[in-house]
């Protein structure tokens, strides 16, 4: 039977930062701060959003990673999650390395090095699993706004303690999306180029997945191509829609049916989504600006209120 299709009508978004950031990316909402932590892929930056203040303090590491040797394509951050134990401590994907980076101290310490032979790829997005291990994602190197290889990334896990990378899917062109059904025995991943939303049989007690397939062919639908995604209490995906203006909710229960979409105005390429707020009922949306087609709000974090959903909680490293 299908899932209720969420009512939309009421649904209002609200700019929350002036500043336009290049590629917004990976947003996890921390239940323990009631904060928004955020990350600009080539800033690159980690940021922080405190709803109760309105502030978002940008804590950039450029420096940081030159220091440590990273350059080119992989002076960059491509997921920020907190660490279970650690208060003062995020897990990063950044260029090449899995690392922690502390915003009290500004310092950035490379954990372990995922090996593909290739010089120019780059994490980007990740997530933690019901079971608090680390996903995170590659892609290979832009070039006049092109992947210019479309089988250079892969999907990696970093299992407790640091462990060193495990490839999990290759041949993918970026890496995107992730997503665990409440039954914790699917994982729905995104690989953009492709169009495609995947699922997998996923085992929580090892991590392991397999009986890859596709669910949705977005190629044949108006959602332009498919990014970040988080999950529902009702097991809805809400996928961000780059090139789209907007934020699309799927049904993976009838993946044929077309989506119901929530307009994100002023914002050509939307890349990320999660829920926060107190209640888990505000959807948070991060947005790229290349050039000024994007939009007045290109590269801008959005929150949107009024879309008859409440979310999961986003799920930290067990460290």
């Amino acid at each position: 039977m299908p899932l209720p299709k969420p009512n939309v009508s009421n649904a209002q978004v609200e700019v929350l930062t002036e500043e336009k950031f290049s590629l917004g990316e990976g947003p996890h909402w921390e239940e323990k701060t009631q904060r928004l932590i955020w990350i600009d892929i080539f800033g690159p930056s980690v940021n922080i959003y405190d709803p109760a203040t309105k502030e978002n303090k940008v804590y950039n590491i450029r420096e940081q990673l030159e220091k440590l040797g990273a350059k080119g394509n992989r002076l960059s951050v491509g997921v920020a999650v907190p660490i279970v134990g650690e208060p003062d401590k995020l897990v990063i994907g950044t260029g090449s390395h899995v690392a922690t980076f502390d915003p009290t101290t500004g310092e950035v310490e490379f954990k372990n090095e995922f090996q593909d032979g290739k010089d120019q790829t780059c994490y980007n997005d990740g997530k933690c699993d019901p079971s608090g291990r680390f996903w995170v994602g590659s892609m290979g190197v832009e070039v006049n706004a092109m992947v210019d290889d479309l089988e250079a990334g892969n999907l990696y896990l970093v299992d407790k303690g640091f462990a060193a990378p495990k490839h999990e899917v290759g041949k993918i062109a970026i890496s995107n999306g992730l997503a665990w059904s409440a039954d914790k025995k699917t994982l729905y991943y995104i690989d953009s180029i492709p169009g495609a939303i995947y699922a997998f049989d996923y085992d929580d007690t090892t991590g392991c997945i397999s009986n890859k397939r596709t669910l949705v062919d977005t190629t044949k639908l108006d959602v332009g191509a498919p990014d970040g995604m988080t999950i529902d209490t009702l097991g809805r995906l809400w996928v961000a829609g780059y090139f789209s203006s907007a934020v699309h909710c799927f049904d993976p229960t009838c993946p044929s049916e077309p989506p119901v979409s929530v307009p994100i105005p002023g914002a050509r390429c939307i890349t990320s989504c999660c829920f926060g707020g107190k209640n888990l009922d505000e959807l948070y949306v991060t947005s790229a600006r290349k050039d000024d087609l994007d939009g007045e709000n290109a590269g801008k974090l959005f929150r949107v209120t009024g879309i008859d959903a409440t979310g999961t909680l986003s799920q930290c490293y067990a460290g």
